[in-house]
């Protein structure tokens, strides 16, 4: 009887802290971006992923803001240096490269804006035969005191200028 008992409270423990757990237990939700830039590619997805995928070709497309590009490895972990047209550098490490997902996230160790932290994911998907959207989402926080107008424009028109890299590279 009395083992009966023990077994029958420790049952009951087990299924309290279970269910305690599985009710602490909440989904993961997505922070919204800081900025978003999003548009039409004429071209299929695959492609654009080739051509983002290669770290050290983003001059390709972004010669307005980019100068050069010198890279360590490929992939997820890689890290590549970015020198910019304006003299200053940036680098960034690839903290997730997934082809199936066709989604490259870079976080930047030394933005040239006032900021904290400065991550960019850029998306891709399918829109149709030879077409896709390609998404590009900045999270940043904008340090205290810094002008914070003046940052999110220049952010923004980084994002802008990138996706209309992208899309005219495919145009020619």
């Amino acid at each position: 009887m009395k083992r009966y008992l023990i077994l029958l409270v420790a049952v009951f423990t087990v299924n309290i802290g279970a269910a305690f757990a599985q009710s602490a237990m909440t989904a993961a939700t997505k922070l919204p971006p800081t900025l978003q830039r999003e548009g039409v590619v004429n071209a299929s997805p695959d492609e654009v992923w080739k051509l983002i995928s290669v770290l050290d070709k983003v001059d390709e497309y972004n010669s307005e803001f980019v100068k050069s590009v010198e890279k360590e490895g490929d992939g997820y972990e890689a890290y590549r240096l970015v020198k910019m047209t304006d003299g200053t550098e940036r680098g960034e490490e690839i903290t997730v490269f997934s082809e199936a997902a066709k989604r490259i996230c870079f976080r930047s160790e030394d933005s040239q804006y006032p900021v904290e932290y400065f991550i960019v994911n850029y998306y891709i998907e399918p829109l149709g035969k030879n077409k896709c959207k390609v998404r590009l989402e900045s999270y940043f926080e904008v340090n205290k005191g810094a002008p914070k107008t003046k940052t999110y424009k220049a952010v923004g028109k980084e994002l802008s200028l990138t996706l209309k890299g992208i899309q005219n590279y495919y145009n020619k």
